[in-house]
């Protein structure tokens, strides 16, 4: 792989288009479109490995809230194991329980999304990678 090769490669792991790196490389469309298919895996590659990136640096204050959530929960459940059931308060400890549970769940919606990454099996049949909040550590 030459220079602008590399660059090529780089280009269009980040998103830019067949145009704005044809101008830019002062390659042909048409070669660019060749150096796509050539190349396929590695801008692939690049883009994942970026996505896990992005992911890790956004997921550290989502995982602070989520531990923080489930460590709130656990202190929950265990007041709601040794509280007396005649006391009005419980009806507080299962309502803030639910709370805790729907945030947690809007959590792990919220941080679902597509890889942007398809795999070929050997029979060649595609699938679409998606990462959810506890793939990636």
């Amino acid at each position: 792989m030459n220079t602008k090769q590399t660059e090529f490669v780089l280009y269009r792991a980040d998103g830019l288009s067949f145009d704005k790196i044809a101008t830019t490389l002062k390659v042909s469309k048409a070669t660019l479109i060749q150096w796509s298919k050539l190349f396929e895996k590695e801008i692939k590659e690049i883009q994942f490995q970026s996505f896990i990136k992005i992911k890790e640096l956004h997921s550290w204050n989502t995982q602070t809230r989520y531990t923080n959530l489930l460590e709130q929960l656990k202190i929950i459940d265990d007041g709601i194991v040794k509280s007396d059931l005649s006391k009005a308060t419980i009806k507080d400890l299962f309502t803030i329980k639910n709370d805790i549970l729907g945030q947690l769940d809007r959590i792990e919606n919220k941080i679902r999304t597509n890889a942007n990454v398809t795999i070929t099996d050997e029979l060649g049949y595609k699938e679409a990678l998606e990462l959810k909040l506890n793939e990636v550590e």
